[in-house]
């Protein structure tokens, strides 16, 4: 949380409202006030770096103080009164703005091992750039695999890659319409994992993940340094022309090309679609792992017995539907996403962890679809209390933990998803039952027997 920034802001508001009591007596409280605002903002910026809420605050530091120079000048009194009134809200606006854009920190993970981060970009030769069956460019599959590191290192960038940062900020601004400013904490945050860190020896279990519609894959970065601190291998997929901007094969970036048309059977239909190009980009990334040498390094100590498929929102959906379609698939995660399982198709029979976000309207239709696919006894819900949709991802370590947007638990949404993944993989490699009471710690669970 922003503490430093709202402390300097009160400090700072403290210095003024003193500045105008005294005017012309002893400034010797104000000046005490004064210096105690400018070691908050030295502090600040030492440990945020000049993030925009930063410096609006430093700016309003020398306004006030030079408005109170001019209130002890005793010249033009009501407008230094005046100009002390538009501070005041200045001020209480720069908290507020701290408040709802704190500065991104990633919790660090609860494993044994350190975590290492790489990318890569693999191409599905059996498809269009698109991902439909047709003649033309093959189709690229931009990935960043989070996993098990020996020992630790430098924090890497949020979003490697200056470029890719760039190119990442400027078209989720667009996507959303906001200025680029507001997701200024994209290019100036760190992770806790390590650049390219040297692989931990051992055999470690994969996650496949598909982020959400108009999403990104480095929002699963909390979620992923969580599952690899405690040996799991995490591969977040970006898709191509579904994404907000995909780096390509070639090192061009492929903008969004998804829009909706305000029909809802349209609409419907066409994530429909979405969704089973989603889920062969992942089958896709499968064929990769069984390939001779595996690339890159931290991928050979991949369990390639023991593959989960993870998505949020959509890519819930497509998680959900690869598990459906492919063998090597042991078991699906469905973070807060509407199941998609084409009509007469047969059901999903793996076990799958349906993780629902407690604050959030009622959907009947959404309930429907998870009784429907919890029905055949293999899978369960949990609801976790006080977390949005968008809580899940590290949209909940972005915007302060408010109720109807991230929700009263949002900084620690990822953890919980995590920790609730977890107890699946267990399942997973050992064998045993998904331990329910440990995931009612999390939240409040629903298993078929139990609806």
């Amino acid at each position: 949380m922003p503490w430093l920034d709202i402390t300097a802001a009160a400090l700072i508001l403290l210095t003024l409202i003193m500045g105008v009591v005294t005017r012309r007596g002893k400034a010797l409280m104000v000046i005490i006030l004064g210096l105690a605002a400018g070691a908050a903002l030295v502090a600040a910026l030492s440990f945020e770096g000049a993030r925009p809420q930063v410096v609006a605050l430093v700016i309003l530091a020398v306004l006030t103080a030079g408005v109170i120079f001019w209130l002890r000048s005793a010249r033009y009194p009501r407008l230094a009164k005046a100009a002390s009134v538009i501070l005041t809200l200045s001020l209480v606006g720069s908290a507020g703005s701290a408040w709802v854009l704190p500065p991104i920190s990633f919790p660090a993970g609860s494993g044994p091992y350190a975590v290492g981060v790489d990318t890569k970009v693999w191409t599905d030769e059996n498809r269009d750039t698109r991902g439909d069956n047709l003649p033309g460019e093959r189709r690229s599959l931009p990935a960043t695999i989070w996993y098990p590191a020996h020992g630790g290192g430098g924090r890497a960038a949020y979003v490697p890659g200056h470029e890719r940062a760039a190119e990442l900020t400027d078209a989720l601004a667009r996507r959303y319409g906001v200025p680029p400013l507001m997701l200024d904490g994209i290019s100036r945050s760190r992770s806790n994992a390590t650049w390219q860190g040297e692989p931990a020896e051992g055999s470690f279990p994969v996650v496949v993940a598909s982020p959400g519609l108009n999403s990104t894959r480095w929002f699963f970065t909390a979620w992923a340094e969580e599952l690899a601190s405690n040996g799991v291998i995490v591969i977040a997929l970006d898709h191509p022309y579904d994404s907000p901007v995909t780096e390509l094969t070639d090192g061009t970036w492929a903008l969004s090309e998804l829009e909706t048309t305000g029909d809802d059977l349209r609409d419907q239909a066409m994530a429909d679609q979405w969704t089973g190009i989603r889920a062969a980009d992942m089958s896709a990334v499968i064929d990769h792992l069984d390939s001779d040498p595996v690339e890159p390094p931290a991928l050979q100590s991949a369990d390639r017995s023991h593959i989960i498929t993870a998505g949020h929102s959509l890519g819930g959906a497509a998680a959900l539907e690869t598990a459906r379609l492919d063998d090597r698939v042991d078991a699906a995660v469905d973070i807060d996403g509407m199941p998609r399982t084409p009509e007469n198709a047969a059901p999903v029979t793996k076990p799958a962890l349906a993780i629902v976000a407690g604050d959030a309207d009622p959907n009947p239709e959404y309930n429907a679809a998870l009784n429907a696919l919890l029905d055949d006894g293999n899978g369960v819900r949990v609801t976790l209390d006080g977390v949005t949709h968008f809580g899940m991802i590290d949209v909940g370590l972005m915007i302060g933990p408010v109720p109807g947007i991230t929700g009263t638990r949002g900084p620690s949404g990822p953890t919980s998803v995590a920790q609730a993944t977890l107890h699946l993989i267990d399942t997973v490699t050992t064998g045993r039952s998904l331990n329910t009471p440990a995931l009612a710690q999390l939240g409040t669970v629903s298993a078929p027997d139990s609806k």
